[in-house]
């Protein structure tokens, strides 16, 4: 939905990981909209209301599914407090679903962190799939962008996480979720400037 509207969930997809790598077979459902979208609706997914009322199922049979297949598993994800709170917890509510899963750490405030100064400019998921010529999964629907994270994860992320003695889950949820500042400046007129300089510079 637009800015300021409500989020509907239309796909959800998530995979399993031991350590750093996939484990087990991925999670991937598409919901029957709950919406009256336009008939000419098509997110930037590219999904339409009617391949979703064609091949979606309802959200019900979907959080049951994804229930199980997370278990007692802690959920990350590349903007935690986004897919989380905006857009998970909203859809649990909405259809009187009981919490699933628990919190984990936000993969982008790992990515961040692990990267800092981010040699590629941004964080964005595209960007950093160019920027470390990662496979192209095809486009930009959660299903995509899964597989992205996941290669990230495991590709990119895992061999400075480990350069850093970050070995454990305990280490690297608590490396992400640590208050920090990054070296360079991400916005504004100084964008790109060293954080260190500012003591010298009263702008």
């Amino acid at each position: 939905a637009g800015r300021g509207s409500p989020v509907h969930l239309v796909e959800l997809c998530a995979q399993r990981m031991r350590g750093w790598q996939p484990w087990g077979p991925p999670f991937r459902r598409l919901l029957r909209p709950v919406v009256d979208f336009p008939a000419d609706f098509a997110g930037p997914h590219g999904y339409t209301r009617d391949s979703l009322e064609r091949d979606g199922e309802p959200a019900q049979a979907v959080f049951a599914a994804f229930a199980e297949y997370v278990g007692w598993r802690s959920l990350v994800s590349y903007n935690l407090a986004h897919g989380l709170n905006e857009v998970l917890s909203q859809e649990w509510s909405r259809h009187g679903i009981a919490p699933i899963g628990q919190a984990g750490f936000c993969a982008l405030r790992l990515a961040y962190r692990l990267l800092d100064p981010v040699p590629a400019g941004s964080c964005s998921l595209q960007t950093l799939r160019h920027y470390y010529r990662l496979p192209e999964h095809g486009g930009n629907t959660a299903w995509d962008n899964l597989q992205t994270v996941v290669d990230l994860l495991g590709t990119v992320l895992a061999p400075v996480a480990a350069k850093r003695g970050l070995d454990t889950w305990d280490k690297v949820a608590a490396y992400a979720r640590e208050e920090w500042y990054p070296s360079r400046l991400t916005f504004g007129k100084h964008k790109g400037r060293s954080i260190h300089d500012a003591p010298q510079n009263p702008e």
